[in-house]
């Protein structure tokens, strides 16, 4: 598979909005990548952006070190799994993953004759015959599984065939138009890009200095890109490299990527039937297939999920992870789900109005939130954000009065009493500098235990409260509750009876507290 680099990227629409702030980001080999963030945040701008579908105002894309800014989308080597599974209805799973590879050209290196590969050749010939017996066997009576056994003995002489072809080959070397033309093209694209940027800059934002900058910055950027591609070209037209020619695969060469990417995915069974006659989970898996089969350099997948029911959307993100952990994809994920991106993704990257607000693995990003807008989006339910004053090593909870329309104004017993929390010395010494001043106080719901709870090993001094609603969810029990007219959720065991308009006492978990600046929003360390 591949890196990815996206390296100060900016996009900025024609109505003069900027839906991408300087984006960074390095993509390891195989990594499994969650953008994140509400609607209109910029998570699938980016995305469109890596697969060609948005030009990129400033900044360098790079796939496996190439430069791809100038690079139309289908020389990208990228592959769109998209929310609506777009198959078509009346093709089988089969010609469904096909297609794309019916219609694509691809270039495929040329090989001296061999006769040796010819008689393997020829025996894989008559191979094919029989695991076409047995698949029209299998088209009449799809219930009988019993033949998919035989036919998978057949398709694993094939590939040992295949693989020592691989090693008998000799490769024609010399000059490879190909590649020349290839960076030519790129040299072209890129040349065009700057024109249309230097009318911009001349006419439509020829007043608004911030924009001129910024597209200066990118015209300068694609220059240094042309030289870069020249490099290369040189190096092409100046050396012999292995000859490649752009051509469609062979129906064999389909065969063989279907049945193999079939395998890998557990749609073997399904391959004769039409999308009408699978579930919602198993048409997601074919466009996933659909996908995988053209082996491409990067997965790029915008919310697959979404219009899957609850139950499905669980057992089709098993099945998505499943397979990425099996075929080893460097994948780009965009959802609005905080649950997707932290059960899913090796790295989570969180954005808000087009910047990004931290990078991290889903274990860091929930235990080391950089400021209040990761923390209350990463967790469910949210984080809990309580406004105090610190003063001497104690939180004093700042009253709050109820808007009219909360849902639990009706049913909270309104106190005036001071709450006052008081801070074991470590967070003491974190909050040396705000002596006197109103802080944000973050706790995790999970992290609110009611005072008999054995299982909170840090407890903090009981604070009083009042039950204002109670659900039960069989597994667990969520208490919202008020300290100061201030809304708390707490998580608390099922096993505990606590009801609605009950007072209630309860403790903090005092390792697991956190605080925000109330100017900046920023995480207090």
């Amino acid at each position: 598979m591949s890196t990815l680099s996206l390296k100060n990227i900016n996009k900025i629409y024609d109505n003069n909005v900027q839906a991408v702030f300087d984006f960074n980001l390095d993509i390891n080999d195989k990594e499994f990548i969650v953008f994140v963030g509400p609607s209109g945040c910029g998570k699938s701008t980016t995305l469109r952006m890596v697969a060609g579908l948005e030009d990129i105002t400033a900044g360098e894309l790079y796939i496996d070190g190439k430069l791809m800014n100038a690079v139309e989308p289908k020389d990208r080597d990228i592959a769109m799994v998209f929310q609506n599974y777009a198959l078509y209805p009346h093709m089988t799973v089969y010609d469904n993953m096909a297609f794309a590879l019916k219609l694509r050209k691809i270039p495929m290196p040329l090989y001296e004759e061999n006769e040796e590969v010819n008689k393997i050749k020829l025996e894989n010939k008559e191979l094919r015959k029989q695991a076409h017996e047995l698949n029209r066997k299998f088209k009449k009576n799809q219930n009988d599984l019993s033949i998919l056994e035989p036919r998978a003995e057949i398709y694993k002489k094939i590939y040992a065939n295949l693989d020592k072809i691989e090693s008998l080959q000799k490769p024609i070397i010399g000059r490879n138009e190909y590649q020349i033309a290839k960076h030519k093209k790129s040299i072209a694209g890129l040349e065009n890009e700057n024109k249309k940027l230097e009318s911009l800059k001349l006419g439509k934002y020829r007043d608004n200095p911030e924009m001129i900058q910024v597209i200066e910055d990118g015209i300068a950027q694609r220059e240094d890109q042309i030289e870069k591609i020249k490099k290369n070209l040189e190096y092409y037209e100046t050396n012999d490299t292995q000859l490649t020619k752009l051509r469609n695969l062979t129906s064999f060469e389909i065969e063989i990527e279907i049945n193999k990417t079939a395998e890998s995915i557990d749609l073997v069974r399904y391959l004769f039937r039409k999308p009408s006659a699978l579930s919602g989970g198993q048409r997601q898996r074919v466009a996933l297939g659909r996908a995988i089969v053209r082996k491409p350099k990067v997965f790029l997948m915008d919310e697959p999920l979404s219009n899957l029911d609850a139950k499905l959307r669980v057992q089709t993100r098993t099945e998505i992870t499943r397979i990425h952990d099996k075929v080893g994809a460097t994948t780009i994920y965009v959802t609005h789900d905080q649950t997707e991106a932290m059960t899913m993704a090796d790295r989570i990257v969180i954005m808000r109005d087009g910047y990004i607000q931290q990078i991290g693995t889903p274990n860091e990003v929930y235990n080391n939130p950089s400021n209040k807008f990761v923390a209350g989006f990463i967790g469910s339910p949210a984080m809990n954000f309580i406004n105090c004053n610190y003063s001497k090593g104690k939180l004093i909870v700042l009253h709050q009065q109820h808007h009219e329309d909360n849902l639990f104004a009706s049913s909270e017993k309104m106190k005036n009493d001071e709450i006052v929390i008081d801070l074991p010395k470590e967070y003491q010494k974190t909050l040396k500098d705000y002596e006197g001043k109103d802080v944000i106080f973050g706790v995790r719901p999970e992290n609110i235990h009611l005072q008999n709870d054995k299982t909170n090993e840090n407890p903090s001094k009981p604070i009083a409260s009042n039950c204002a609603f109670a659900e039960l969810l069989g597994y667990e029990l969520i208490i919202y509750a008020y300290l100061n007219g201030q809304k708390v959720i707490l998580k608390s065991d099922a096993k505990n009876e606590v009801k609605n308009h009950e007072d209630i006492s309860i403790c903090l978990d005092n390792s697991k507290l956190y605080f925000f600046d109330k100017e900046t929003e920023k995480r207090i360390k």
